[in-house]
């Protein structure tokens, strides 16, 4: 009788310490990205709205008070409850990012994180004209790449475009408005960003 509950209590202990090391690791990895200096790998698009200045997973690419952190910005990540902050290490300024766990589609958002900042500084060559318009201006224009439209206007929110492979990205102007940008062989052949 000793033994069985021996190894019963064996078993709950060690059940125990393997749920507590899973579950620090999402916090670990989180944490290990608080306070380092990453990259933007894309635009990142954000408003201020009511004196704060927020930003989105799902990209806002067209409300009243809308700005771009150019592609190639760095930036430090502070963690909060719905989300993290951007944070300009230069100026200070601090970008709140919604990232609501829907949003993500069931990746996580260390994982998400990885898709859009980079640690080390990118820089794109290569680029077609039009892509370096629409890229310079934040939006997408016919003619061009897939590559171009992610530069320009940040990696498709995953809830909405299950992969950049697929030839329909959805995209959102605000909070109450989305379009959608079509390929065919890569290239964008409708839009309908307004």
């Amino acid at each position: 009788m000793k033994t069985t509950l021996w190894s019963l209590a064996c078993v709950v202990l060690c059940a125990f310490v393997l749920l507590s090391v899973v579950g620090c690791g999402g916090q670990t990895s989180k944490q290990g990205k608080s306070g380092e200096t990453y990259y933007t790998k894309y635009n990142f698009h954000y408003t201020t709205e009511h004196g704060i200045v927020r930003g989105s997973v799902a990209n806002f690419t067209k409300p009243a008070s809308h700005k771009i952190l150019p592609y190639g910005s760095p930036v430090k990540i502070k963690f909060w409850k719905s989300g993290y902050y951007l944070v300009a290490p230069k100026s200070g300024k601090m970008i709140e990012v919604m990232s609501k766990s829907g949003f993500l589609a069931g990746m996580s958002l260390s994982e998400y994180l990885d898709l859009v900042l980079s640690k080390t500084p990118v820089s794109y060559t290569g680029l077609s004209e039009i892509d370096q318009k629409g890229i310079s201006e934040g939006r997408p224009y016919k003619g061009m790449s897939k590559k171009g439209v992610m530069i320009a206007l940040g990696y498709p929110c995953p809830h909405a475009t299950s992969s950049p492979n697929s030839n329909t990205w959805k995209y959102w102007q605000n909070r109450f408005g989305n379009y959608l940008i079509t390929f065919k062989n890569d290239i964008v052949v409708s839009s309908g960003y307004k």
